[in-house]
């Protein structure tokens, strides 16, 4: 977990050193409802444009159902990370502020730890994961603080060839297409 938090410093470090314009760094307050620490940056492009970076570090304690009979289901800790980078249109011209549409990457990799070790030839699970999702939000400014609230769609495609497979019953199947949302909050810098 350390390499990836250092590869984030470098490439947010290096993401903010370069920008000039107005820019913020968010926290994703939604995320913590599932197991996920959130920390990103936006910084504007245009009056029109704007690009991100998401950072989801994912700490979560989930049950894993079996579908092989001599490996009984069990609890398990899920760690990893997930990279969503963005890219918005800001229609109004405000810059960081206002409505926007946005585009947004979604790459993410995990591994589990799970309470009853497995033996023989069945590896510990990982859990892989690409796709993309499609928002629109809108940025309130608070004095220095960003309210970002936004609404859409995500699909995405996990590749997880266990024969484990997280319990699912309160969230939909993670591949394919559902509803995302959130709120994040931010501070407002560079202006």
């Amino acid at each position: 977990m350390k390499k990836h938090l250092i590869l984030f410093a470098a490439v947010a470090g290096s993401f903010l050193a370069s920008a000039q314009d107005p820019w913020a760094i968010k926290t994703n307050l939604t995320d913590l409802v599932v197991g996920r620490y959130s920390i990103g940056a936006e910084t504007q492009v245009s009056d029109h444009v704007s690009i991100g970076l998401d950072v989801d570090l994912i700490f979560r304690e989930l049950f894993m159902e079996s579908s092989h009979p001599w490996y009984p289901s069990q609890q398990a800790r899920k760690t990893g990370v997930i990279l969503q980078p963005q890219l918005r249109w800001h229609p109004g011209g405000k810059g960081l502020l206002g409505t926007y549409a946005s585009l947004d990457g979604y790459f993410g990799f995990a591994s589990y730890l799970m309470d009853m070790p497995l033996q023989g030839m069945i590896a510990p699970p990982e859990w892989q994961a690409a796709g993309g999702s499609l928002h629109l939000g809108h940025q309130l400014k608070m004095g220095k603080l960003l309210l970002d609230s936004f609404l859409g769609a995500t699909w995405a495609l996990d590749d997880n060839t266990s024969i484990y497979q997280e319990s699912t019953a309160l969230f939909p199947p993670p591949t394919g297409l559902r509803m995302s949302g959130g709120i994040r909050l931010g501070l407002l810098l560079g202006e």
